[in-house]
Order: structure tokens, then sequence, then C-alpha cells
């Protein structure tokens, strides 16, 4: 089976806005991504994302793509989460992910690629994203559609719906016709560390698609304690994580609910980006 890679990368400055990533570093104008000759599916997405810390505050980030290279519509895919409590001193790092898909592509159109942050202001956010192509769906592969929805947590032992997408305001909860379960679960989750203690967050899926009932998954721990007077807090930063056959059995065309709770003892505002992966 023969791949191909594209990147694409880029700063986003805003938060809930969607920033296309059209440059590749010194190639400043490479152009539309097109989906090359001799190409079937879109195998796998990397990405890696993470912001300055100019702000004292806290994001979470998913890629977008859309146009009309992808036949089934657009794709959203959870990126990152992060935060610092104070606007000096931040340093991180997030390596990439490769999160494996089966996005049907049509040669030769253009397939877009955004960026996008939710939470608060946060400074800049650099985001680089390659696609992994193939000739061929990998075996036994079934084809895939994403819904991702983000939220803030506000206070400890509270359930938080997650109905929002950044600037889309209300993505569809509903599960596409013909699908059968939950594949993969995508997710980050941290805070700004604005507040001392430490609290355990987890994610609930329920609604009427869920054949079996709500089920409830830990994603995250996060813990925080004051720094020395003078001294500068450290950022937490989680790259995105991928929980492989999660075999969730839904039925399509009914409504899905989505939530995140943190428990313990609150450490600011928690940034929650989850994307559901169907099969």
């Amino acid at each position: 089976m023969a791949k191909l890679y594209r990147t694409r990368e880029g700063d986003i400055s805003a938060v809930d806005t969607r920033t296309q990533l059209l440059t590749v570093g010194s190639e400043t104008a490479p152009g539309p991504l097109l989906v090359p000759q001799g190409i079937t599916h879109i195998v796998a997405v990397h990405v890696a994302a993470i912001t300055n810390y100019a702000a004292a505050t806290g994001y979470s980030a998913f890629v977008r793509l859309e146009g009309p290279g992808l036949p089934n519509g657009p794709e959203t895919l959870a990126a990152a989460a992060g935060g610092v409590p104070v606007a000096t001193g931040g340093n991180a790092a997030s390596a990439a992910i490769r999160i494996p898909v089966n996005f049907p592509v049509t040669p030769a159109n253009e397939i877009l690629v955004f960026g996008e942050c939710a939470g608060t202001d946060l400074g800049e956010m650099t985001m680089v994203v390659t696609l992994e192509f193939a000739s061929e769906l990998p075996s036994g592969g079934a084809i895939n559609k994403t819904f991702t929805v983000e939220g803030d947590i506000t206070a400890a032992d509270t359930k938080t719906n997650l109905t929002t997408q950044g600037s889309t305001t209300a993505p569809s909860p509903v599960v596409p016709s013909g699908i059968k379960k939950i594949d993969k679960i995508i997710f980050a989750a941290t805070s700004e560390g604005l507040a001392n203690g430490s609290q355990g967050i987890f994610l609930r899926i329920g609604g009427n698609a869920v054949r079996n009932g709500e089920q409830v998954i830990a994603i995250s721990a996060l813990g925080r304690i004051a720094v020395q007077s003078g001294s500068d807090a450290a950022p937490q930063n989680m790259g995105a994580v991928i929980l492989h056959d999660v075999d969730i059995e839904v039925n399509p065309s009914d409504t899905l609910a989505v939530s995140a709770e943190g428990a313990g003892t609150d450490t600011g505002t928690v940034h929650v980006v989850v994307t559901l992966v169907y099969a």
C-alpha cells in the first residue's frame, strides 16, 4: 500500500476562530493541498499544537479538515489542551501524535486544513498537521466519521455538558446513518492551574444513541500547588490521547450526550476537547 504525506502549519491568535493553515515553513505559498492521483483514503492525521503561554489562561485545540477532497464532508479531531497561571515563564513542548482514521478522498480535489482553539484568548498557538494518504483502505478498516465537542469545567464535582466546537456553536449530536459504534475516543483535558488542588477528570458518553446506557471513562488527572514567591509556575500541557477499540455500540439517527466532570479539588478552569470516531 503506497503512502504519501502532505503537511500544512500556521499560527492561531484568537479563540473560536477558524484559522486556515497555509504554509510549510520556508514554503510560504505551497498552493492548494490536492489529493494525489491514485489515492483513495486519508489513513492518519499527524498533529502537534502548543501555545506561547503569553496569557494566564487555558485552551483546548482541534483540527478541521474541509473541502471538496472529502466526499463524506468535514472532519474534526482533538489536538491538545493546556494552560498556565502566569503570563511569563512558560516553557513546554508537545510531540506530534498520529491519529489513525479512514476518511475517503477524491483525487485531484482540494482539502483545506484549519486549526482552532477554544477556551480563552491565549496569546498565540502554533499548529502543524500532516495528512497521511494511502492508495487503499487498510485491511479490515471501516470508513470513519468524527464528532468533536469541547467545553470548560468551572467547578469540581459538576457535570458539564460539552455542546460546542469553537466557532461551530451547535455541532449535531445525532449519530450518522450507517454507523454502528464509537471505535476510538480522542481527548485532551488540562487546567490553567489558577487554584491549588488536585482532581481527576472523566468523560460521560450517554443519550438515546448509546445502546447499553451511559459509559463513564477516566481521561486525565491534574494537580497544582502555588510556587515560591517570585517564581513562575510551570504550564500544564497535554497533547491529545487516543483510546483505541472502545467499541461503544450506538444507534444511528439517535442523539448522543457528551459531558465531562472533575472530581476532587478545583485547580482552576479545566479545558476539555473530545473527538468520537465512528465506524
